[in-house]
């Protein structure tokens, strides 16, 4: 498959070879979410609709606030704001025909679902998606691409499930067993390498082993919470 601006992401995601791939391709997704949301975008009619409406996951709204244009997060908060009072407050007004009880139900409802919406979130998925369906495409056609699959250090727990989830759906009947063995082998391996560090790192507190030179094994922790947590 010829390298083109499809490609391009994904190659270079694995030409690093540190960490889960996938990870770091979502984490550049986001940092591309976060700048195009607190750009000039803001004021397009249609993105300040979504905005409006989905609002931002708390991870996400932190990460905002870290920003220097604060002033493009007030304005979208100002807009989401009033969203939100109509959604959770004016639709919901007191009523003869509504008890206090199904009022309050609904209300909870539109502020629950406002909670857990995120439009950042939203546009680095729809990314995301498109990025492993190029991953997928270059599996298939690039022997290049899958000996660098191999070559990973590690694939985190939940884009192993993610990168299997998909491959089924993705790969014909041909193409995933080796997909399969492939992401399996790497993920193994990197587990296999998080329990020798932390079994390391639980020894450096043997007063029998003062002294002894631990390389290091001081990031063991960091890198088992990171694998577990989706941050490799």
């Amino acid at each position: 498959m010829k390298e083109d601006i499809c490609t391009i992401p994904v190659n270079e995601v694995f030409e690093v070879k540190d960490g889960c791939p996938i990870c770091r391709m979502r984490a550049e997704l986001e940092e591309r979410a976060l700048d195009f949301v607190m750009g000039a975008a803001m004021m397009e009619p249609d993105i300040r609709h979504e905005t409006n409406h989905l609002g931002f996951c708390p991870q996400h709204i932190n990460m905002m606030c870290t920003r220097s244009n604060r002033l493009s997060l007030a304005l979208m908060l100002e807009s989401h704001l009033e969203e939100i009072d109509n959604a959770v407050f004016g639709s919901h007004q007191p009523s003869v025909l509504h008890s206090p009880a199904s009022l309050a139900t609904a209300s909870a409802g539109d502020a629950g679902e406002i909670t857990h919406s995120c439009y950042v979130c939203n546009r680095m998925n729809r990314s995301l998606d498109k990025e492993l369906d190029t991953l997928f495409k270059m599996w298939k056609n690039e022997a290049e691409f899958r000996e660098s699959v191999r070559n990973q250090p590690c694939f985190c727990l939940a884009d192993y499930a993610l990168l299997l989830s998909k491959g089924i759906k993705s790969l014909d009947k041909k193409s995933f067993p080796e997909f399969y063995e492939a992401v399996s082998s790497v993920t193994r391996k990197g587990l296999d390498g998080l329990r020798e560090d932390i079994s390391g790192f639980c020894k450096m507190y043997d007063y029998r082993n003062n002294g002894a030179d631990f390389g290091n094994l001081r990031d063991a922790v960091k890198n088992a919470v990171a694998f577990l947590n989706g941050r490799r």
